[in-house]
């Protein structure tokens, strides 16, 4: 029988509790802590685990029998945690971003990659049963030659101006997904210019952000790509992902959840997901699941830090273009900080 592999989770919040239930159903697998700032959460949560309760990232780190950390807190955390952890020698798993700025991602790349700990960033998608067959279609050559990449990423409605103010910018906060998959499916991005507006939030323009923008890629093998991403619609959660090949195209979007239409005398009408929880659930216990066993059998986890790095660039060099209104060669973009990890 293989050992219980013990897991802290590190942010109590929503997509905390995701976890840990994928993690409860996993044989071998057992939460024995919970950490949050917010100490009414922590014990909640740990309670429900039946886990232990803490408020502090340093007493949970040093617990010899804590073997893995689960890391779910606001993303500006996000590099100091994984530093920690990894100097701690435990396995990691981060949400998205790394980091706000380059510098601190490289930093905590440089940390993981120094004490060698398993690690794994949460761009669940890569996980999604529909972006897995899509994937293997295009290493397969099924396509052939790759000429277009489009991405379309609509929230039905934006969060508060407050959380958009701090988020990093609408194409790192959002965007940053489908910037993850446009290299996990056509290859890494050559340039990148955008443009924007706060269509949505008047109030945003202000303080100099944006809800909805749309970028163009030039990717380093030839295809042409872009990227739409809004705050707003009235229908629901709306995500769509398109790769043009000479022989061929793959289109991913879930239209229907449940896959039900209802023909009446109002016409035909369906329920489609309204929120990421929804369209993505088999994504996030995947790659949840995928983490823990990969942890358990000793295999190399993906993404990993430095995938997630050069994906954090690419939204940060969108975001910059977005923002100044030129167009970023990306391989230029950051590189004082790039340079840090590529000569390691």
């Amino acid at each position: 029988m293989k050992p219980v592999l013990q897991c802290a989770l590190i942010g109590a919040g929503r997509m905390g509790q995701a976890h840990a239930n994928v993690l409860t159903r996993l044989s071998g697998v057992q939460v024995t802590w919970v950490m949050d700032v917010n100490a009414q959460n922590a014990e909640r949560v740990a309670a429900q685990l039946g886990a232990r309760a803490s408020t502090s990232l340093e007493e949970v780190l040093s617990q010899p029998d804590v073997q893995a950390v689960l890391i779910s807190t606001p993303a500006g955390t996000h590099a100091d945690t994984i530093e920690a952890a990894a100097r701690a020698g435990k396995a990691i798993f981060s949400e998205k971003p790394l980091a706000k700025t380059l510098e601190d991602a490289v930093r905590a790349v440089r940390a993981v990659e120094a004490a060698g700990v398993p690690n794994q960033v949460g761009f669940q998608r890569r996980y999604d049963p529909a972006y897995v067959s899509a994937k293997a279609r295009i290493d397969a050559g099924d396509l052939g030659r790759l000429e277009g990449f489009r991405a379309v990423g609509r929230d039905p409605e934006p969060p508060p101006t407050e959380y958009l103010v701090g988020a990093g910018g609408l194409l790192v906060d959002m965007g940053g997904h489908d910037l993850d998959l446009a290299r996990f499916m056509v290859g890494e991005v050559a340039e990148v210019r955008a443009i924007g507006g706060a269509i949505v939030k008047p109030e945003l323009a202000q303080h100099g952000e944006h809800d909805t923008a749309v970028a163009l890629l030039r990717f380093e093998n030839g295809a042409l790509g872009t990227l739409e991403v809004g705050l707003r619609t009235a229908y629901g959660y709306d995500i769509r992902t398109e790769v043009l090949g000479e022989r061929g195209r793959l289109h991913i979007e879930r239209d229907k959840q449940p896959d039900l239409s209802v023909y009446d005398a109002a016409g035909v009408h369906h329920d489609r997901p309204r929120h990421f929880s929804e369209r993505f659930a088999e994504a996030y216990a995947a790659e949840i699941t995928a983490f823990a066993e990969g942890v358990q059998a000793g295999r190399t986890l993906t993404p990993s830090v430095r995938d997630a790095l050069h994906s954090l660039r690419l939204a940060l060099a969108a975001q910059h273009a977005l923002v100044s209104g030129e167009t970023v060669r990306v391989q230029e973009f950051g590189r004082e900080w790039m340079e840090q990890v590529e000569s390691a």
